[in-house]
C-alpha cells in the first residue's frame, strides 16, 4: 500500500467542522454546553479500519461546565491554558484515513486521564484519601495529578478544597468510561490487523523549546524506547522532517500515563506520543487558531498519511505470513 491508496472513508459519529476558524470552544458558563457526564468524550471511527492505528487527543476538550468555571478561583481564559487547544481538529482527518479518533470533551483542568486514575493532591481536598491514592508522585508535587491543583503556568485553579467524593465522582464518570474506550481500541485494532500504533496527541507550549539554538516544532515521546519499536518512531520523525519541522525525542517529554501504561511492544502495541509546538497554528495568548491554520492541518493530515501507509505495508502483512 502506498499514501495513495488509503481510502478515504466516511464515518460513523457527527461530521467534523471542515472550518477550523468556526470550530471554537463555547463560553464557559454557555447553557447550551452538553451534560458531560452524558458526553465525556467523542469517538469518530471509520466505517471500516484499515489502518493499524488508534489517535487519542486527552488534553484538547473545550467544554466547561458553570459548575466548574463557579468552583475556580481563575478565569475561564485562564483555566484554558492548560488546554492542548485544537488538537482534535489538527488530526480530524485520521478518521477519513481509516483510523479511529478518541477525543476527550472535559478540559484537562477539571480532570487528567493522561494520569494514573489516582494521583490526588490531599492538599486540595477536605477529607482524607482512600489508602490506595498515589499521592507521593512527582506529577502530584507539581499540582498536576489527575484532579489539577495548577494549570500549566502555575496558577491555583480552586478557590477553596473540594470534596474527596467529588473527585471520585469524576474519575468513575469521566475517566474510566474514557480508558474503558480506549482500551478497547486498541484490543480490537490489535485483533483485527496484527498490531496497534497508539498515537497520543498533545500541543506544547513555546517557552522554553529552545535547544542547541533551535527551537522544537515537534517532540516525539516513546518512553526513551520502552513504548515503541524504534521503526514505528523512525517513521514518524522522517515525515514530520519531510514537512520541513524541527522533531527531536524525550526531551522534555518523554511520554505520560497513556504512552507507558499502553505501550507494550513485545505484543505489537506500540504507544507514541507527539508534542506539537503550540505557536505553529495558533496565537497563544488569545487561544485563537492562526490564519494558516488550514495549511498547517493539512500538513499533519499529509504526515499521518505517510506514517498510516507504511505501518499498513509492515504491521497487517507480519501478521498474515505469521499465520
Amino acid at each position: 500500500m502506498h499514501c495513495g491508496a488509503i481510502t478515504h472513508l466516511c464515518f460513523t459519529q457527527r461530521p467534523w467542522l471542515s472550518d477550523p476558524m468556526t470550530f471554537l470552544p463555547p463560553l464557559a458558563t454557555d447553557s447550551a454546553t452538553p451534560d458531560l457526564a452524558d458526553q465525556p468524550f467523542v469517538l469518530r471511527e471509520p466505517l471500516v479500519q484499515i489502518i493499524p492505528a488508534v489517535v487519542d487527543v486527552p488534553h484538547a476538550g473545550r467544554h466547561y461546565s458553570p459548575e466548574f468555571v463557579q468552583s475556580a478561583r481563575l478565569s475561564p481564559h485562564a483555566l484554558r491554558r492548560s488546554e492542548d487547544a485544537f488538537v482534535d481538529v489538527l488530526f480530524a482527518e485520521t478518521v477519513t484515513l481509516g483510523a479511529p479518533l478518541l477525543s476527550a470533551e472535559f478540559p484537562r483542568a477539571f480532570l487528567d486521564v493522561n494520569r494514573e486514575p489516582y494521583e490526588l493532591d490531599p492538599r486540595m481536598f477536605e477529607e482524607r484519601l482512600p489508602g490506595f491514592s498515589n499521592t507521593r508522585s512527582l506529577r502530584v508535587a507539581g499540582g498536576l495529578g489527575t484532579i489539577p491543583r495548577v494549570v500549566g503556568d502555575g496558577h491555583e485553579i480552586y478557590a477553596g478544597k473540594l470534596s474527596v467524593c467529588e473527585a471520585l465522582a469524576r474519575i468513575d464518570r469521566f475517566y474510566r468510561p474514557y480508558h474503558a474506550t480506549l482500551r478497547t481500541l486498541v484490543d480490537r485494532t490489535r485483533l483485527r490487523l496484527g498490531g496497534c500504533v497508539l498515537v497520543d496527541a498533545h500541543s506544547m507550549p513555546s517557552a522554553g523549546l529552545e535547544r542547541e539554538g533551535a527551537k522544537s516544532d515537534i517532540i516525539l515521546g516513546d518512553r526513551y524506547g520502552a513504548s515503541a519499536n524504534s521503526w514505528i518512531v523512525d517513521i514518524v520523525e522522517q515525515s514530520f522532517r519531510n514537512a520541513g519541522l524541527n522533531v527531536t525525542r524525550n526531551r522534555p517529554y518523554a511520554g505520560g500515563f497513556i504512552t507507558e501504561h499502553y505501550g507494550e511492544p513485545d505484543r505489537n502495541i506500540h504507544a507514541l506520543q507527539i508534542e506539537i509546538n503550540r505557536s505553529l497554528y495558533m496565537d497563544e495568548r488569545m487561544l485563537t487558531p492562526r490564519d494558516d491554520f488550514p495549511q498547517f492541518r493539512q500538513a499533519i493530515t499529509q504526515v499521518m498519511a505517510n506514517c498510516f501507509a507504511i505501518w499498513a505495508d509492515e504491521i497487517t502483512p507480519r501478521r498474515q505470513a505469521a499465520e
